[in-house]
């Protein structure tokens, strides 16, 4: 359903909804997925289209199998999502695709439902403590590579075709963190992830041994709990963090 009111567009969805993403790789569209929870219903990821021309929205709805806590779109990929589901299903962590999706404008008969396809499978250990929260992809086009989070790690995924390879794990209890609540790709180093773990937000270099990732830790970001960090992509040293304490901070990590 979309309303318009005066320059904003809303678009209406009667189910809960934990989760958003613009679409990265498509240059020429303005769209985004959004994924619902299924709690009593089933779930659905909704592709939403703005043309700027006409001043609409247009969507596609695809049916899913099991509620979606977190997804991320693929740079590599303007049609494929990483998406983390709930705690119902055996895959934790997928890699989906969403078929039949049109590169220009869409239109009334893109919109009648399909189903996603679901392309692969990132197995995560039954012993894993704590179920993934949150799904980064790298932003570069060339770097097929998701960061998985959860509070008790950080896995580090490679996409082939047609399976997907753990390639690194960073633990909290092996690095005393406290709980991990977000990562952050650096927008320019294949190799160079951020994490916020209660206040503190450090940066890990994948390519060392595991014993020395940590390249850099700031122990007390924020007076409350750190909840959201990112880099800027114009300029790839500012890294901005977000916390309990209400602030909002940038920081040169140079």
């Amino acid at each position: 359903m979309e309303v318009s009111r005066g320059a904003s567009h809303v678009y209406g969805i009667e189910r809960h909804t934990l989760c958003l993403t613009p679409v990265a790789g498509d240059t020429q569209r303005c769209r985004f997925a959004l994924g619902t929870l299924g709690i009593t219903e089933p779930s659905e990821i909704h592709l939403v289209d703005f043309d700027s021309d006409e001043n609409s929205l247009a969507s596609i709805v695809y049916k899913h199998t099991c509620g979606i806590r977190a997804l991320a779109s693929t740079p590599w990929g303007s049609s494929q999502l990483v998406v983390v589901n709930n705690a119902s299903v055996d895959v934790p962590v997928e890699l989906v695709r969403l078929n039949n999706v049109p590169e220009g404008p869409m239109s009334s008969r893109d919109a009648l439902e399909q189903s996603v396809e679901s392309i692969a499978a990132l197995e995560t250990p039954s012993a894993e403590p704590q179920l993934p929260h949150a799904v980064v992809c790298h932003p570069s086009l060339y770097n097929k590579t998701a960061a998985v989070v959860s509070s008790s790690s950080v896995r580090v995924w490679e996409f082939g075709v047609p399976t997907a390879t753990q390639t690194h794990t960073i633990w909290a209890s092996r690095n005393a963190m406290d709980d991990i609540e977000a990562a952050a790709w650096h927008p320019t180093a294949a190799a160079q992830l951020s994490t916020a773990d209660g206040t503190c937000v450090r940066s890990w270099d994948l390519r060392l041994d595991p014993k020395s990732q940590q390249t850099m830790a700031i122990e007390y970001a924020h007076s409350g709990k750190v909840r959201a960090l990112d880099y800027n992509p114009n300029l790839p040293y500012v890294l901005a963090t977000g916390g309990d304490d209400g602030s909002v901070r940038l920081w040169d990590a140079r």
